[in-house]
């Protein structure tokens, strides 16, 4: 059984899983590409990061060539998940444990649904660009929280802590907390505030920058959010968030969030886990998001205007 299956082998699943891998884990990066299994397979893994340049070798496969694993980190796409997990359950031992550190909100909630596997959750602030198949850049920033999804399972807490040495060790900042959720809430109000007006503005957070009246709202967005967390029983910590929001219009000044990726190649975003999940659970508590249901709104819009068009 490999240590680790990176299941959605995009940038930041491959950066994960070649670091991993380079430090003496036993990785399976699994896509459904078969043409980046192939090319990993033939000439390896490239990460890029602030140390230079780094060669491994993980072992590359499509779903149905899966096998199993003691971690299966999940990093695909939010409305991808259910079918991913379903790709590879009858291969999984078990022994095995799920993870989510995916963007959005209540990830940890829907591995549930579909299995009595012990569940990791987490957030991960590593930036990760896939410069073509075979390399990753990632650069700057990286901080990675993870803990039980059930706070009274021993068994998920003993593998989140285990989890987390093993990033550590591989080169990865990584930290365990008991109560992850604040941590979770937290990489999601930023990114309520953030990917969907970089979306919708063609934009980077640099151009969010500077943009005054584009940037007040983006703040203005992270603050409906925390009050969705607050009255979820989750506490954010506003100053880190806002200064999050500050520090990557100023570092991050050309990075093309995922959403905005989606949006040019037009595909499907993770809307209904961001700003979408706000609105359905504000509207459960009873709060008014008025931006997030207009942001929401108009990136659901986007996602369908070339089909829109291309029908009259």
């Amino acid at each position: 059984m490999n240590d680790v299956m990176i299941l959605g082998a995009g940038a930041l699943g491959s950066y994960i899983g070649g670091m991993l891998s380079q430090s003496g884990c036993s990785v399976q990066l699994v896509n459904r590409s078969a043409e980046t299994a192939a090319v990993i397979k033939r000439d390896g893994l490239t990460l890029e990061n602030d140390q230079g340049k780094v060669q491994t070798y993980p072992s590359a496969a499509t779903p149905d060539q899966a096998t199993a694993a003691r971690y299966v980190l999940l990093f695909t796409k939010t409305y991808q998940s259910m079918a991913a997990i379903q790709s590879v359950l009858n291969k999984l031992s078990p022994d095995s444990v799920l993870v989510t550190l995916q963007n959005g909100l209540a990830n940890g909630e829907r591995l549930a649904a579909c299995t009595d596997l012990p569940i990791v959750q987490g957030v991960t602030m590593i930036p990760a660009t896939l410069v073509k198949p075979g390399v990753v850049r990632s650069k700057g920033f990286s901080d990675t929280w993870m803990g039980p999804l059930n706070l009274r399972s021993a068994i998920e807490s003993q593998a989140a802590r285990d989890l987390a040495d093993m990033f550590v060790t591989a080169g990865l900042t990584a930290e365990y907390q008991e109560n992850v959720a604040p941590k979770i809430w937290q990489k999601a109000c930023f990114n309520v505030a953030m990917n969907a007006i970089c979306a919708l503005s063609d934009g980077s957070p640099g151009l969010v920058n500077d943009t005054p009246e584009l940037k007040s709202q983006a703040h203005a967005l992270a603050d409906e959010a925390v009050a969705v967390a607050t009255a979820s029983g989750v506490a954010v910590d506003e100053q880190a968030l806002h200064s999050l929001i500050d520090s990557a219009c100023q570092e991050h000044r050309f990075h093309q969030p995922s959403m905005l990726q989606d949006i040019r190649a037009q595909r499907p975003t993770e809307i209904g886990s961001l700003n979408g999940f706000i609105v359905a659970r504000a509207n459960e508590l009873g709060i008014s998001v008025p931006k997030n249901e207009l942001i929401a709104g108009l990136v659901l819009a986007r996602e369908r205007a070339p089909i829109f068009w291309n029908g009259q």
